[in-house]
């Protein structure tokens, strides 16, 4: 038998424990964003959700409907059907996770020297045909790749051109300028944007 100063201790510890309050998860009480897919051709309802991880997960029946290029790539773009101005261009291979890019002429960025720019945390990096990040998002702008270099930039912030009636015109403004190569190595020193001054890389 237990003895009477135990019982006490026992049953005192008992009602500690359930008189503290009971906290809910965020994450177990909210519900994932859905997603409405577009096409030219027409729109998809409700093809794709948030996983727990924060990154959109397509469903099998949208993805098996795709139209796969010659490297095994598709594009898609994620909008939220209550909202259609905020939306986002995703690549897609099979068995990878949607990973977004950049908007360039209405459609997602182009592989320029094989490489596209993504966007990670607010950050932009290039990413490969496999959709692997090969040149870490660590800028706030950045340029296709030509001839093998890409202009890019830190501290800078992107303007938008609001008298373009057609499309989206767009650029960056101010920071440090400066030029990397394919594997993301510095080939022309950063230097600061000054308006009205055309940058020159040599």
């Amino acid at each position: 038998m237990m003895p009477d100063f135990l019982k006490i201790i026992v049953l005192g510890a008992l009602f500690a424990l359930s008189s503290k309050p009971v906290i809910a998860k965020d994450q177990d009480t909210v519900a994932p964003a859905v997603f409405d897919c577009w096409e030219p051709e027409r729109t998809f309802k409700r093809c794709a959700a948030t996983a727990p991880d924060g990154r959109p997960r397509l469903k099998r029946s949208y993805l098996a409907r795709l139209r796969y290029d010659r490297d095994g790539l598709a594009s898609v773009m994620l909008f939220n059907g209550t909202d259609t101005r905020k939306y986002q261009w995703f690549y897609v291979r099979r068995g990878v996770i949607p990973v977004p890019v950049e908007t360039m002429d209405n459609g997602p960025d182009y592989f320029e020297d094989g490489l596209a720019r993504s966007r990670v945390g607010g950050k932009i990096g290039y990413i490969d045909r496999k959709l692997n990040l090969v040149i870490p998002a660590t800028y706030d702008g950045a340029y296709p790749f030509r001839d093998g270099v890409a202009v890019v930039c830190t501290a800078c912030t992107i303007v938008y051109d609001r008298t373009v009636t057609e499309g989206e015109r767009s650029w960056y403004e101010g920071g440090q300028w400066g030029r990397i190569d394919r594997r993301g190595r510095v080939v022309s020193p950063f230097r600061l944007w000054v308006k009205g001054q055309r940058l020159e890389f040599n």
